[in-house]
């Protein structure tokens, strides 16, 4: 979603719009919990008290935000999110499990933000953008993003072999046309001409999904380095 339709959105709820203040958490689930996972440094779900924080903060953001005052609408829901989250870590006694770096974060007063800060922010919007996009691709084979870690390979040679799946798949344009349209993956179709066991595929169908959707935009640099870091299983 463009900047200027954020604008335009949060205006209509500030305005009382209730219908699309719903809408628009929903449309940005995937950027809260990605928010949320990056400042408590570990997996997070709907099911923990973090994610419910997060979508608070959200909601907050939206009855608070200015754009007269230059920030972009993710970047000042990061730092709401990321306040709120170290407030509940201060109550929970977690607090020395925060990096250090993202306390100093919310001293920082955002005209004297340091360069360094900048652009991680302007990275991890982008990587949120990315992740919404892919959320969005995946909701129409009823995939949420959120469940994806629980159909990822654990092993190595695994995780190789469904990437592998994945881009020999994308080759064959038909098979890609029958997946799109019928929102199923064409097992039948794929095996027939690969020597890949129906197994493996169905096991890691909705991953190998993901990887897919992943691969056929390239312009997703952050989702693409992810899949190969995870391959290699390197920390990203």
């Amino acid at each position: 979603m463009k900047q200027e339709d954020i604008e335009h959105s949060i205006n209509q709820i500030q305005n009382g719009n209730e219908v699309l203040r719903e809408q628009l958490i929903h449309y940005y689930q995937p950027y809260i919990l990605s928010v949320v996972g990056k400042v408590s440094k570990k997996y997070i779900t709907w099911n923990d008290d973090e994610a419910s924080i997060g979508l608070i903060a959200f909601n907050r953001a939206i009855d608070t935000y200015n754009p007269e005052k230059g920030r972009a609408f993710l970047n000042y829901v990061y730092l709401i999110i990321q306040r709120e989250l170290i407030d509940f870590f201060r109550k929970e006694n977690y607090y020395q499990n925060v990096n250090q770096k993202n306390v100093e974060l919310l001293t920082i007063n955002v005209n004297k933000a340091s360069v360094e800060h900048f652009m991680e922010e302007q990275r991890f919007s982008t990587i949120a953008e990315e992740i919404i996009d892919l959320n969005e691709q995946l909701s129409r084979f009823y995939i949420r993003f959120e469940e994806l870690e629980s159909y990822s390979p654990k092993q190595k040679r695994t995780r190789k072999k469904v990437l592998e799946i994945a881009e020999n798949f994308i080759q064959n344009e038909t098979h890609v046309v029958l997946l799109f349209r019928r929102k199923q993956f064409p097992i039948k179709d794929f095996v027939a001409l690969t020597n890949y066991r129906v197994k493996t595929i169905e096991k890691y169908r909705k991953y190998i999904i993901a990887i897919i959707i992943i691969l056929l935009h390239p312009e997703w640099k952050y989702l693409q380095s992810y899949i190969k870091a995870k391959v290699k299983g390197e920390k990203m």
